[in-house]
């Protein structure tokens, strides 16, 4: 019998995993799975550090980095070429695009970093009609709405002056990307340098918001499992 490869979730601003929920269901049957989560930390470092400290022992494992991860994912790649295997981007940037929020934090109350208030350029819960979302609204949702304003605000700001853009050309994993035509988040023009510089990378554009996969789990999970099973033949 193979045995299925492990494949770790990191997650984006809410740091608790709970996002990777409507995925999750779909992609048991052909991984093991691994979640990685992250406290309120003050440097990317740690953030680097927290997330190397939750992965298997065992080399051969794959990432899934979403968001904010992606750029930690990229360091770990960096730094641990031969222990990760075909790994996966979503929505998510070498590169921080988040200079210009972060320069208005001091202007923004705490309540307004929260993800319920930031849902629809997240989500763009206003335009999606998708029935994958429709099935699968509650719970990204609900986790959003219980988000600590105070601690996004935060980790945005610590994230807000990442830059790994030259470990780039170094990372030999083969990488599929998710990205998202209307993502409100991360601007073409940062995915379009992962794109450039990393040189082993597919990258798929979705017709979706930032959270792709919340809003298109089912497709998302399909061009994932792709991705594993070119690899391994």
């Amino acid at each position: 019998m193979t045995q299925r490869p492990t494949l770790v979730l990191m997650p984006g601003l809410d740091g608790t995993g709970r996002l990777f929920e409507p995925i999750i269901p779909l992609l048991e049957p052909q991984f093991n799975l691994k979640v990685v989560t992250y406290p309120d930390l003050d440097s990317f470092k740690e953030y680097v550090d927290c997330a190397y400290r939750q992965l298997p022992q065992t080399p051969g494992y794959s990432l899934l980095a979403e968001s904010l991860s992606g750029p930690v994912a990229l360091a770990l790649m960096s730094q641990l070429q031969d222990q990760i295997g075909p790994s996966v981007l979503c929505s998510t940037f070498c590169l921080s695009p988040l200079q210009t929020l972060t320069q208005m934090a001091s202007q923004i109350p705490d309540q307004m970093f929260s993800l319920g208030a930031l849902a629809s350029f997240c989500f763009d819960v206003d335009e999606k009609q998708d029935e994958d979302f429709t099935d699968t609204q509650p719970i990204p949702l609900n986790v959003t709405a219980q988000l600590d304003g105070a601690v996004l605000k935060h980790r945005i700001s610590v994230l807000s002056r990442v830059d790994v853009s030259a470990m780039l050309p170094d990372i030999q994993t083969s990488i599929l990307f998710l990205q998202g035509a209307h993502d409100k988040i991360v601007p073409d023009s940062h995915a379009q340098i992962i794109e450039q510089y990393l040189p082993n990378v597919h990258r798929v554009n979705l017709d979706g918001p930032h959270m792709l996969l919340q809003t298109h789990p089912h497709l998302c999970v399909d061009l994932i499992i792709n991705h594993f099973s070119k690899k391994q033949n």
